[in-house]
């Protein structure tokens, strides 16, 4: 079971990057002790073996095949996704406004990136869910002249050939895709920060057709951005909403795929937005959310039903979750000291893991220079990859950064 997050701020979502990175250690203002992942890539011997048998560490590397012109949207630089045969896909956006897959295992400075979209709009905000034999990619796509809307693509020969690009809704964006077995879900807001609604669908495995988008929030405010998670026939959706004048974030749990839902629950204070969620398959849920400048996660063992007091692990923005089947986890975010999501000063990729019993290790600092969120995806043998941004010494407040992708494979607690 893989999750892949997806969205953040509406009016800051387009920044990209340049530079090589350094990797450094933490020193964690919430006393999180530091962790070294610059040493060179060994096995480690002690992460259980799965099918594909066990990964070993990757110190972090430059994904040289996506150039240093990527036009990598500011709070989703690039997505990674582990599918059930282990090998990992990456989706990002070329300058020339083209969605970009490629795949790997273990190492992923040879990938190899081919065109999803063709780049007639401006494309932005991509999401990437793998399946039983299935490849879902999504992003936003606003043509000149005409409305901001969501497309897929769909792959069943490892990325190798695409479906054309298909309209899953227009006037829309933030899209967020899952998987579980071989389900696809997917959750996204239609209209802007005035008036929006949460949607949601989800494709067949057996037809491949994606049922008609049905909403899922009970807002008549602006709910925003929000991230999907699945295990098996559960599925969670989770966003940020004003409806009481600040943003607070809620959730919705469904048991049938998505046939019906259980009520609303608030599950954040107030000023808090851009929440993550993934699941294990033994009822813990993680749910993380960022809020005046810190990254708070809560965990539940009862499915989502309720959740544990919350606890801050870090200091930045935009978070991305991904769990193991038993519950452990790995949340990856972008690192800042600062209360401004556009500066660059003291900014970087960092990423905690946890395990199922709520126990949380140390932050890992990816890249010391100015940088994106982490995209991480578990691969499900103790293991998980991290895909940042490094985008030192350029001008957030730029209309287009240039950029490098980067990535590691760090071990999660427990594994």
């Amino acid at each position: 079971m893989q999750v892949v997050q997806q969205e953040g701020q509406s009016t800051m979502r387009i920044r990209f990057l340049g530079m090589a990175v350094s990797i450094a250690a933490l020193a964690a203002a919430v006393a999180c002790s530091s962790v070294d992942v610059t040493s060179p890539a060994s096995s480690t011997g002690d992460g259980p073996a799965n099918g594909q048998g066990a990964s070993t560490r990757v110190a972090p590397e430059q994904l040289e095949a996506a150039g240093n012109t990527a036009n990598i949207g500011f709070n989703n630089a690039a997505q990674v996704v582990t599918d059930s045969e282990g090998t990992q896909h990456y989706v990002f956006v070329t300058g020339s406004r083209v969605v970009m897959h490629g795949s790997a295992t273990g190492s992923a400075a040879d990938v190899e990136p081919s065109a999803v979209s063709s780049g007639q709009g401006r494309v932005s905000l991509t999401a990437i869910a793998a399946a039983d034999g299935i490849i879902v990619i999504g992003w936003t796509e606003t043509a000149r002249g005409d409305q901001t809307s969501v497309y897929l693509s769909e792959s069943a020969d490892g990325g190798a050939t695409w479906s054309p690009p298909r309209l899953l809704e227009a006037g829309a964006s933030g899209l967020s895709l899952a998987a579980s077995g071989g389900t696809v879900v997917a959750a996204w807001f239609v209209g802007d920060d005035a008036a929006s609604e949460i949607h949601f669908a989800s494709r067949d495995r057996e037809s491949g057709e994606w049922t008609a988008p049905t909403r899922v929030d009970g807002s008549d405010a602006a709910p925003l951005w929000p991230a999907v998670a699945a295990s098996g026939e559960s599925v969670w959706v989770t966003w940020r909403d004003n409806r009481d004048g600040a943003y607070h974030v809620y959730l919705r749990r469904s048991t049938d795929g998505g046939a019906t839902w259980s009520s609303e629950q608030e599950v954040t204070r107030t000023n808090t937005g851009d929440p993550t969620v993934c699941a294990g398959d033994n009822g813990v849920v993680w749910l993380a959310h960022h809020g005046r400048g810190k990254i708070t996660v809560l965990r539940s063992t009862d499915g989502g039903a309720t959740f544990a007091e919350p606890a801050v692990v870090g200091n930045g923005w935009f978070p991305r979750l991904s769990c193991e089947a038993d519950g452990d986890m790995i949340l990856g975010w972008e690192q800042s000291e600062g209360m401004d999501p556009k500066a660059d000063d003291s900014k970087q990729a960092a990423y905690v893991t946890g395990s199922a019993d709520g126990t949380i290790g140390p932050v890992t600092v990816l890249a010391e220079t100015a940088g994106t969120c982490a995209s991480v995806t578990v691969r499900g043998d103790g293991y998980a990859d991290a895909v940042w941004v490094d985008k030192g010494g350029s001008d957030s407040g730029a209309p287009a950064l240039e950029g490098e992708l980067w990535h590691a494979v760090v071990e999660v607690a427990g594994g």
